[in-house]
């Protein structure tokens, strides 16, 4: 008999770099701090969608 344990998966690198290219887009583009915060919101979203969407169906 197989054991077939799939061990979890650490997405938090996702969302990490997410964070970040999210502030840097913003920074560069406006450099306002207002912008950068929905930045990192925008890009956390765009990590949620690509984790739950298209990474959890491999």
């Amino acid at each position: 008999m197989e054991n077939n344990e799939q061990t979890p998966t650490n997405y938090s690198l996702f969302y990490i770099l997410a964070a970040i290219t999210g502030i840097l887009t913003a920074w560069v583009i406006t450099g306002s701090v207002l912008i950068m915060l929905l930045g990192v919101v925008l890009g956390l979203l765009s990590a949620g969608f690509f984790v739950n969407v298209l990474v959890k169906e491999r």
